[in-house]
């Protein structure tokens, strides 16, 4: 094979990469033997060897300086090459297990991430729900608040109440808006779909009640006969309309002529002017007995004292004085007249026989009416306890006008206006003693010995009566 020809070929191998069958065929072919100084174009390993070696720097020297100068024509490519190959790439080998496992995991994380974030629109929603009330019951509940209360507490009840679902979220908003305080006490009507504001609103205000009732007053009526009432129509408690009778309350200007006097069971009796009055229904009392109606109670006994107040005419005050009269001592002697007498007409005689009494003290120091002695067995006597029986004691004397000089230490009903004008306008006559029959026939008398034949009389009349 000629030198061209081996050319051509090895330069066909090198162009095509990919034919192993060539490959393998150049490789049976053998080089022509050449002599010990003849090379194709690589130097013998040896003299490389030597030339290269590190300790014999001019070799080295030498073999750079013979491969400049040695032309390249002389040492023709080598007739069997070492051909490139293209590096194949290994396939990598997948592990399903694991890949499988990853795919778990991510599916795994992707679901929590989804209830988590499930979860977290739920209790949004929830809060949102709670704090509008929205799509929630609208059950009604009657939520009471005492005054021992705090907010939390609160707040707890009406969750165990079922207004409120969330009370931590609650609690967190009324501190937020500032709302911690101005709750009252008392019965209040709340709804399960109120707002949070909107409950909180009505804690903090007077609950409305629109029904009311006409109740009354009889002009006989003591304090606490009138605060009966009112509890039965349901306007107010007794004991709590109590406390708008027992002390002054330095409200009004009839306060100003009641003097102090630490024998009065009651300051205020005679002032609750008989008439009929229309207040609201308090229906919470008859399901909470122990509700607190101090405001209905206060609100009752204004309206009652200012109508008082109204009933009191300057030419009524200008008789007192002719008369050297206070209005308290006017009050107290109408109250008298009041469960004394039982019309116009034998009011203003029975004011008479007060009247001629009280000018004539020296002779007749007491009044001697026997109308006190139900105001005491009635009103005085319940209030008597183990503690203040001494106390007591004083204050029934002092309302006996068959022990004390003069009026009463107080008034013992509350008179109307007829038994006030009777106390102003006494009829005129010269009578000390008068006795009334159970028919309510009234027999006067100057004297005490013909009051003596007069009570007699009635005694008679009246034996006679129970008889038929």
């Amino acid at each position: 094979m000629d030198e061209n020809q081996f050319e051509n070929e090895n330069n066909e191998m090198i162009g095509e990469d990919e034919d192993l069958g060539k490959t393998q065929e150049m490789n049976s072919i053998q080089l022509p033997k050449l002599s010990d100084t003849e090379h194709h174009g690589i130097m013998p390993r040896d003299e490389f060897t030597d030339l290269n070696a590190a300790d014999d720097l001019s070799k080295t020297l030498l073999m750079d300086s013979m491969s400049a100068e040695m032309p390249q024509d002389e040492y023709p490519p080598a007739s069997n090459p070492v051909r490139k190959r293209k590096k194949k790439h290994k396939k990598k080998r997948i592990n399903h297990t694991r890949t499988m496992g990853q795919i778990f995991l991510g599916v795994l994380l992707s679901a929590a991430a989804l209830v988590l974030g499930i979860m977290a629109a739920v209790k949004v929603i929830g809060a949102m729900r709670d704090i509008t009330g929205l799509s929630k019951h609208g059950r009604q509940i009657d939520f009471e608040i005492t005054a021992s209360m705090g907010v939390d507490e609160i707040v707890d009840r009406l969750h165990d109440a079922g207004i409120v679902e969330m009370p931590s979220l609650m609690k967190t908003y009324i501190k937020l808006t500032k709302q911690d305080t101005g709750f009252l006490n008392g019965i209040f009507t709340l709804s399960a779909n109120m707002s949070y504001n909107d409950v909180l609103y009505a804690l903090k205000h007077e609950k409305q009640y629109l029904k009311t009732v006409d109740v009354t007053i009889p002009e006989d009526m003591s304090a606490a006969e009138i605060g009966e009432l009112l509890e039965k129509n349901l306007v107010c408690r007794a004991v709590d309309f109590e406390t708008c009778y027992k002390n002054k309350l330095n409200k009004y200007d009839f306060e100003e002529g009641i003097a102090a006097n630490p024998n009065r069971l009651n300051m205020l009796e005679g002032y609750i002017f008989p008439d009929t009055y229309n207040f609201y229904v308090i229906d919470d009392m008859e399901k909470y007995p122990n509700l607190d109606t101090k405001k209905y109670a206060e609100s009752a006994a204004d309206t009652m004292f200012k109508h008082f107040e109204e009933q009191i005419t300057r030419s009524m005050r200008s008789r007192m004085d002719e008369l050297g009269l206070t209005l308290d001592e006017t009050i107290i002697l109408a109250s008298l007249i009041q469960w004394e007498g039982t019309n116009e007409e034998n009011m203003s005689m029975v004011s008479s026989v007060f009247h001629n009494r009280l000018n004539d003290s020296e002779t007749y120091p007491q009044l001697q009416s026997d109308t006190t002695y139900t105001y005491i067995d009635e009103v005085i006597k319940p209030k008597i306890t183990s503690s203040n029986s001494a106390k007591m004691q004083e204050i029934m004397d002092a309302y006996d006008t068959y022990k004390c000089e003069g009026l009463p230490a107080g008034a013992i009903c509350n008179p109307g206006l007829e038994a006030i004008n009777a106390a102003l306008y006494p009829a005129d006559t010269d009578y000390y003693y008068f006795v009334a029959s159970n028919d309510g026939k009234f027999f006067y008398a100057r004297t005490a010995d013909e009051h003596d034949e007069n009570v007699e009389y009635v005694k008679q009349l009246d034996m006679v009566e129970n008889e038929e």
